[in-house]
């Protein structure tokens, strides 16, 4: 039951919340700022997950030593 419940989390968020912004600006229901604010918030997040996931992957290949020059 518990992974039932954290699939329809997972389609509840992935799928239908989407789906329902998606319909609502297209059909005109939703007011124009509203509209804007959901744009700018997607750009941001889009764009942070970015340059996070960059920078983690960076953070990760320094912590390992990946580029260090080793001497033999």
């Amino acid at each position: 039951m518990k992974n039932f419940l954290m699939l329809l989390g997972v389609f509840t968020i992935a799928v239908f919340i989407p789906l329902g912004i998606i319909l609502g600006i297209w059909s005109g229901i939703l007011p124009q700022s509203l509209q804007v604010a959901i744009g700018l918030t997607g750009v941001v997040l889009a764009a942070g997950f970015i340059i996070g996931g960059n920078i983690y992957m960076m953070w990760s290949d320094i912590k390992t030593g990946r580029y260090s020059k080793k001497k033999k």
